[in-house]
C-alpha cells in the first residue's frame, strides 16, 4: 500500500508516509501583491548571502552503508510546487542506498545494528522510540557515517509527527528541526547517499509552517533539486519519482496570480506540465505497480488535464478498487468518486 495527498502517506509492509499541505504560504503569496518591491529587495540581500555560502565539503572520510533499509485545491498545489509543510514517511525499499555510488562493506556489527534500526523505524510509536534509543545510544560511534546520520533524521522526523498528534507542538518543531540538521549533516558526510538527499528534501519541506515567506520559496527549489539529485542516485525509489511529480503538477496548476507573483519574484520562475508530473507518477507506478492509491489518482488527474478522460477513468477506476486503511485514503477515496461522478460517463 502506498499513498501521498494532503496528509500524503507511501506505505510498503505497514510503512507510511504523510505529506501535510497547508494553506499559510498560498495566504501570503496572495499578500505579496502589495509588497512586491520590499520582498525583491529581501531577496536580493538574501541572494547576496547565499553566494557568499560555501558549497557542500565533500566527503573525505567515513564508510557508508549499501544494506536496505526496510486535495486538489489551489491550496495544496501551490504547496506541492513549493516543497511543502511536508511529513513523510518512505517505503522500505525505497529507503536503500544501493543505488549509491559510495559502496563501502560495513562491518557485521553495523549491519545487524542498521537492520534492527530499520524494523523498529517500520514498526509502530513504541518501537520507533527502541529506535530512537538505539540511534541515540550509538551516536558517538558513527559521527562520520552518513547512513547513520540519515536514519537518526528519518526516526526523529518520524517522532515529530507523533508529537504533534498529541497535540506537543513545540516538541514537533523542535523535533523537526533537529531531523532537518541531522539530515544536512547526512549530505555533508555523503553527498553521493540517495537517502541523505531524499530525507534533507523531506525534512526541509517539513520545516514549511514555521519559515517566512522568502524561506518557503527558496526551500521550494531546494527541495526539488534534492529530489532530483536523489533520483539520479537511486532510480529505484518509487517516492522519489512521485514527489518530483507532486512538484510539477503544483506549479503546472498554480493561478494567474500565484504565477504573476513568482514572475515579478523570480527572472525564471518555476514552469512545469501536467505531461511532465504524469511521466513521473507513471514511473512510481511503474516501480511499485497498482498498489499506491494516491499516486493512481495523481494519474488520473494528470489525464484530466491532458484531456484523456477514458485513460483517466481507467486509472481511477485501479486506485478505487484499493482498500481504504487509513484517514489519508478515507481523503483520496473522497476526490477518486467525485472525478469518476464527472468524467465516468465521458
Amino acid at each position: 500500500m502506498m499513498v501521498l495527498g494532503t496528509g500524503l502517506c507511501v506505505g510498503v509492509g505497514g510503512t507510511i508516509l504523510y505529506f501535510k499541505l497547508t494553506s499559510a504560504f498560498l495566504r501570503e503569496i496572495h499578500r505579496l501583491s502589495s509588497s512586491i518591491e520590499t520582498l525583491k529587495a529581501e531577496i536580493s540581500i538574501l541572494n547576496e548571502k547565499l553566494e557568499g555560502k560555501s558549497k557542500w565539503r565533500k566527503k573525505r572520510s567515513g564508510y557508508y552503508s549499501v544494506i536496505s533499509a526496510s486535495s486538489g485545491d489551489e491550496t495544496d498545489n501551490y504547496e506541492d510546487a513549493l516543497g511543502g509543510s511536508s511529513e513523510f514517511e518512505t517505503p522500505t525499499e525505497g529507503d536503500s542506498d544501493t543505488e549509491d555510488i559510495v559502496k563501502v562493506e560495513q562491518s557485521a556489527d553495523v549491519t545487524a545494528l542498521y537492520k534492527e534500526i530499520d524494523t523498529f523505524i517500520d514498526g509502530g510509536e513504541t518501537e520507533k522510540l527502541k529506535a530512537y534509543e538505539l540511534l541515540q545510544n550509538n551516536k558517538t560511534k558513527y559521527l562520520t557515517d552518513a547512513d547513520f546520520h540519515w536514519r537518526l533524521a528519518k526516526c526523529t522526523y518520524q517522532l515529530a509527527q507523533i508529537e504533534g498528534g498529541k497535540g506537543n507542538v513545540e516538541k514537533k518543531k523542535e523535533m523537526l528541526y533537529s531531523a532537518k540538521d541531522t539530515a544536512e549533516r547526512a549530505l555533508h558526510l555523503n553527498q553521493k547517499s540517495a537517502n541523505s538527499h531524499k530525507w534533507y528534501s523531506i525534512t526541509l519541506g517539513s520545516i514549511g509552517d514555521y519559515e517566512g515567506t522568502q524561506n518557503k520559496i527558496k526551500n521550494g527549489y531546494t527541495f526539488k533539486e534534492h529530489i532530483e539529485k536523489a533520483i539520479e542516485l537511486n532510480k529505484k525509489d518509487p517516492s522519489n519519482h512521485h514527489l518530483l511529480g507532486r512538484w510539477c503538477y503544483g506549479v503546472y496548476m498554480l493561478s494567474w496570480l500565484e504565477r504573476k507573483a513568482a514572475a515579478t519574484l523570480f527572472a525564471t520562475p518555476p514552469t512545469s506540465t501536467a505531461g511532465e508530473a504524469l511521466t513521473h507518477f507513471l514511473e512510481a507506478d511503474r516501480l511499485n505497480p497498482g498498489v499506491w492509491k494516491e499516486n493512481l489518482l495523481y494519474i488520473g488527474k494528470c489525464y484530466v488535464e491532458l484531456g484523456k478522460y477514458p485513460e483517466a477513468v481507467e486509472w481511477l477506476e485501479k486506485a478505487s478498487l484499493l482498500p481504504v486503511v487509513s484517514q489519508d485514503d478515507k481523503t483520496a477515496e473522497i476526490e477518486i468518486e467525485s472525478i469518476l461522478a464527472k468524467y465516468g460517463g465521458k
